[in-house]
């Protein structure tokens, strides 16, 4: 993450409550405000935490607007065209336009929640210590299970028995097999990336597997770098507006 992109998360995370950054976040939130508004619905989403459902929709509808007039869409129709076409078919122009929204509002999540789930964007996981695994106790196991047995069918209290050597009463004790060494992350092999789950993208478009693979993941991909410019000119918008200030 860039430094203008960590100043503007902490500006626009409410959570953090620096007095040192306290008179710079007015400033920054200024220059934040002269960006464009999808960019700045990803920053505050991405950066700042943002992760209302009303904000998510809005950004998904505005990115779905701009992948129509983007034209890998429009099949060379012009708006007026394209209004009538829509005025014609009706409902399946909406569930057509629904799955733009749908396939854009997926690509926000998976571009927001880019870190490993398992090791958080790390790409290595151990090094915290020893690891702790508790152990039946096998040597007071036959005597709590008789107990058990026997208070299943008896109205009084059984007498206490003598703490077990072993466990000492815990029914358990510890083991400490081995260190906890760092080792690479097999859910992302390193990369700190979350890996693709094309049946969670299909889930979401509403669409079979099959049909995902041959339409939708190659589209994936390229709005994926649509995402990276959308962030890249936000930044060049921004620092423009902190030089002006």
């Amino acid at each position: 993450m860039s430094v203008l992109k960590e100043r503007a998360g902490i500006a626009m995370n409410v959570r953090v409550q620096l007095a040192d950054v306290a008179p710079d976040r007015q400033v920054t939130l200024g220059a934040l405000a002269s960006v464009d508004e999808l960019g700045s619905m990803l920053w505050h989403m991405k950066y700042g935490q943002d992760l209302r459902q009303r904000a998510l929709h809005r950004a998904s509808l505005l990115l779905a607007s701009r992948i129509t007039l983007n034209g890998r869409y429009r099949r060379g129709k012009s708006s007026f065209a394209k209004a009538a076409e829509e005025k014609k078919q009706g409902d399946a122009a909406a569930d057509r336009s629904s799955l733009l929204v749908r396939f854009a509002e997926r690509a926000i999540v998976e571009w927001v929640a880019d870190q490993c789930s398992a090791c958080g964007g790390r790409g290595m996981l151990g090094g915290g210590g020893r690891t702790t695994k508790r152990v039946d106790c096998t040597t007071c196991r036959p005597v709590r299970d008789a107990v058990d047995a026997r208070l299943r069918f008896s109205r009084w209290p059984i007498a206490d028995r003598s703490l077990c050597p072993g466990c000492y009463g815990k029914g358990f004790y510890e083991e400490h097999p081995f260190a906890d060494v760092p080792h690479l992350c097999t859910h992302c092999n390193g990369s700190g990336k979350e890996p693709i789950n094309a049946a969670k993208r299909a889930r979401a478009l509403g669409v079979p597997l099959d049909q995902y693979h041959r339409r939708w993941a190659d589209s994936f991909e390229w709005l994926m770098s649509i995402l990276l410019q959308i962030d890249a000119e936000a930044e060049a918008q921004f620092e423009r507006a902190l030089r002006a200030r």
